[in-house]
């Protein structure tokens, strides 16, 4: 292995920013920054390590580094330059630099590099992929389907994940585990036999994964049936997550208003993101187990396994609680698992040690999901996050707030919220070139005007004006409250024009009933324009200011629907978003079938149900699902197209109209 250069070595662990071991440890971990293999590094690799410390590198000084360093003229840093280019480095800006450079090495030899068709290498995180692999494994050993071996058991060693999602089976049932009845799977291909099923799958399973607020932008089918590492893994992590969060909230576990804090109000509580809740919730039992241990986060301040021990003993059942406080063997099921209590694991001062001791514990109460020793370690935040989630969802442990609850003061999420909600969280936002956080309250989560900006901008490029617009994290409501009306003044402008009658920037941010009401007036507004601009650009069209745009996307998503339902030899047809007829579903049925046939299987279908509610939801879920295996991007839920409410019947048709124009 070739070495530093003697005079850096002797300025870097002369002046104690580094030592021998971990001088050594960089040019050992010199290779996994070499993602070709080549034994030498460009430019481009150089900036994308110190972008992973936060500093973005003008190309011009990676290549002033590499023709100083260049000793044989390449155009590459070998070894021992790279080393130099290390030390220059660390000596230019101070040794903290060093401490940060050392964990993003770490970081970068957890990933694995694959180059994908495009010829652009993409990274993924074993860590994950043993993760996910092992948490399928254990979800659906007895599933009829899954159980089988060409799907599982999964090698969570090998690349065995990427090849088993093939065919879509998988991330559907993924799907249905985390969001139960989201996907009929009267709809899907049990056995697909050609790439075109497994891609219809995979269309059936994406197009769900957006409707409960996944974000699939640049993701497709044929990315699945490939099976590429790093989007299989995204889409995993959000499906997991989505379904690991979705009872940490007032609504499912009122037991949560135990963490409301002085001053505070039940909106308060109620406004906070699964993960700010599970924060309080470990801290709430490091609270109640008398240690003066607090975590701020999922990653550096769990590494040393401390809060996890004794959150385990805090949250254990009284059953369990007296055979882990001596170290017992414990059988869970045919297994033995042993328990180690607080002491016995502070007392130890390996961390690995520790964490795999903690682990031991966790199995103790079978919750040792997600996660491994070196993961509490190294403090991997997704899968920390998830292991927590885990425990909660098992065992919350909050017997009772301090004072009643008041039921009436937790908000209710209707249908229409959720909606809009995870249609919001399917767009994949950005503001100022950074993805905006996930939605998990609509209300409260666009009272900073940014997440309303983003769609603006998404419809109409360039129309938010972004050097007027406050920077996150804004921490006073001044600066919100101004977002708030520049977002308002927008969706009032000439290129926007859309329908805000009484709506102000105020009732952004405010959180009244009749501010709640407006704000959904105003989203719904950007869900219709957001559609109408689809459909339009698929058109070809342009709007010459005249008219009510509003009307005339309305009456060409009617006309598309009659047009191509007789030209189909259909009986069905419809007047409005609010025919009746729509309540059966077959008119949304014989479109689908009229789009790509032999698609729908007219044997599942209820085609005498006027007035037979239960048959009704049976041809609204097949209808849903059928739109989504072709293509289409609904959002509507089966009881939005049973009670014909005219927004959501709008989107199921000019999701199905959008695709029609795409395939032809």
């Amino acid at each position: 292995m070739s070495k530093v250069p003697e005079t850096w070595r002797q300025n870097l662990t002369g002046s104690g920013a580094v030592d021998e071991d971990h001088l050594k440890d960089l040019e050992e971990k010199f290779k996994m920054l070499d993602t070709d293999g080549n034994g030498s590094v460009t430019s481009t690799e150089v900036r994308e390590l110190f972008k992973s410390l936060g500093e973005d590198i003008p190309a011009y000084k990676c290549r002033e580094y590499i023709q100083a360093l260049d000793k044989n003229k390449n155009g590459t840093i070998e070894m021992e330059e790279f080393l130099t280019l290390f030390a220059k480095h660390q000596m230019e800006t101070g040794k903290d630099k060093t401490r940060k450079l050392s964990q993003a090495l770490e970081k970068k030899s957890q990933l694995v590099q694959n180059q994908g068709k495009d010829g652009a290498v993409h990274s993924y995180a074993e860590p994950e992929k043993r993760a996910f692999a092992e948490w399928i494994n254990q979800s659906f050993k007895d599933d009829p389907i899954l159980s089988q071996p060409k799907y599982l058991p999964i090698d969570a060693s090998s690349e065995q994940l990427f090849q088993r999602v093939h065919d879509g089976i998988i991330l559907i049932k993924v799907i249905n585990k985390n969001a139960p009845d989201t996907i009929d799977e009267r709809v899907m291909h049990k056995s697909p036999k050609n790439e075109w099923q497994m891609r219809e799958n995979h269309e059936l399973a994406l197009n769900s994964a957006s409707s409960i607020g996944c974000c699939i932008v640049n993701m497709g089918a044929a990315d699945m049936v490939a099976g590429t590492p790093h989007l299989v893994l995204g889409i995993l992590w959000q499906i997991i997550k989505i379904g690991l969060t979705s009872k940490i909230n007032l609504n499912e576990c009122p037991g949560l208003a135990c963490l409301l804090e002085d001053g505070e109000t039940m909106h308060d509580l109620q406004s906070l993101s699964p993960e700010e809740l599970l924060l309080r919730w470990v801290n709430f039992h490091l609270s109640n187990a008398g240690v003066f241990k607090r975590i701020r986060n999922f990653s550096d301040d769990i590494k040393d396994s401390e809060a996890y021990i004794w959150l385990l003993h805090q949250i254990a059942p009284p059953d369990l609680a007296a055979q882990m406080v001596n170290s017992q063997a414990v059988f869970t099921g045919n297994k033995k698992a042993v328990a180690h209590s607080p002491t016995e694991i502070v007392d130890e001062t390996d961390f690995h040690r520790r964490a795999e001791m903690t682990l031991d514990t966790a199995d103790v109460l079978k919750c040792r999901a997600f996660i491994a020793p070196t993961d509490i370690v190294d403090g991997n935040p997704k899968l920390n996050l998830a292991f927590v989630a885990n425990l909660f969802n098992n065992y919350p442990a909050l017997d009772g707030a301090r004072e009643p609850i008041e039921m009436d003061s937790i908000v209710q999420e209707t249908r229409e919220e959720k909606t809009f909600r995870n249609w919001i969280n399917s767009l994949g936002l950005k503001a100022f070139g950074v993805p905006l956080h996930f939605v998990n309250h609509l209300f409260y989560d666009v009272t900073d005007g940014l997440v309303i900006l983003a769609i603006e901008d998404q419809i109409a490029p360039g129309v938010v004006e972004w050097k007027n617009i406050k920077k996150p994290p804004i921490k006073m409501e001044i600066f919100k409250r101004q977002n708030c009306q520049y977002a308002v003044g927008y969706a009032k402008g000439d290129r926007l024009k859309l329908k805000t009658v009484g709506i102000g920037g105020d009732n952004l941010f405010d959180q009244s009933e009749e501010d709640n009401t407006l704000k959904l007036g105003l989203i719904w507004q950007l869900m219709r324009a957001y559609t109408g601009k689809i459909l339009l650009s698929l058109q070809q069209s342009q709007e010459d200011g005249s008219g009510d745009t509003q009307k005339d996307i309305d009456k060409s998503i009617i006309e598309f629907v009659n047009n191509k339902l007789s030209q189909s030899g259909k009986q069905s047809s419809v007047s409005s978003f609010k025919d009746s007829s729509i309540s059966t579903s077959l008119p949304i049925i014989d479109l689908i079938d009229a789009i790509k046939p032999r698609v729908v299987d007219y044997t599942l279908v209820n085609l005498d149900c006027a007035s037979d509610s239960a048959a009704k939801f049976n041809n609204a879920k097949l209808a849903i699902n059928w739109g989504r295996k072709v293509g289409a991007r609904i959002y509507a839920l089966p009881d939005d197209i049973v009670e014909v409410k005219p927004k959501m019947v709008l989107t199921v048709f000019a999701c199905l109209m959008t695709r029609a124009l795409q395939n032809k």
